[in-house]
């Protein structure tokens, strides 16, 4: 997707602010679940990462504002299948993406696989290591394709030295945002 610097800022940052919020630190859980041998918390990390991942191609797709209860769970089970519908409006509620295919494209919400992956993961109650370890591999691999599909890279929010380099990118943003004629982002705004 080719952006231009009002799409960057309007669409791109918010994305890229949901990633690093979202996106990263339930990922950042799948590792942590692998590493106790948790095989049933790993695989709800991986269902609230892609959840995650799903949301931010939302924004980056346009979505503004915060999801109603439920309508993004409703979304992605929906997404593909033969109930797949546009509903509702740039006021808020959820609708297809820009490609006006049913939930933004052919794989879900806003055209990425999350939809898919989510209806294959396994019931967390009974995940195995092999359960476990596959999930966490295909959600690496969606994580990894979307990171790329932002305009923004954004460093790792969740570090032992704390949150600076994202709070200083997001101040750069406001400034970009600022010169662009926007308003400043509510940054709480984007959270699932």
């Amino acid at each position: 997707m080719t952006m231009d610097a009002l799409q960057v800022a309007a669409r791109g940052a918010p994305a890229s602010w949901v990633f690093v919020n979202e996106v990263q630190s339930a990922a950042g859980d799948i590792d942590a679940a692998l590493a106790d041998e948790d095989w049933a918390t790993c695989v709800e990390a991986c269902r609230s990462t892609l959840r995650a991942a799903a949301y931010t191609r939302l924004v980056l797709a346009g979505y503004r504002g915060r999801c109603p209860e439920g309508a993004l769970d409703l979304r992605l089970a929906l997404a593909g299948g033969p109930h797949s519908a546009r509903q509702g409006g740039p006021d808020g509620a959820l609708e297809g993406g820009p490609d006006g295919a049913p939930d933004g494209g052919p794989d879900g919400a806003g055209g990425g696989p999350e939809g898919r992956l989510l209806r294959e993961l396994p019931p967390s109650w009974r995940a195995d290591r092999a359960a476990a370890e596959a999930a966490a591999v295909r959600v690496r691999a969606a994580v990894a394709e979307l990171e790329r599909e932002l305009p923004i890279q954004m460093p790792v929010i969740r570090t032992a030295e704390g949150f600076f380099p994202s709070v200083r990118i997001g101040a750069d943003l406001e400034r970009l945002r600022a010169q662009l004629g926007l308003p400043p982002i509510d940054w709480m705004t984007w959270v699932l």
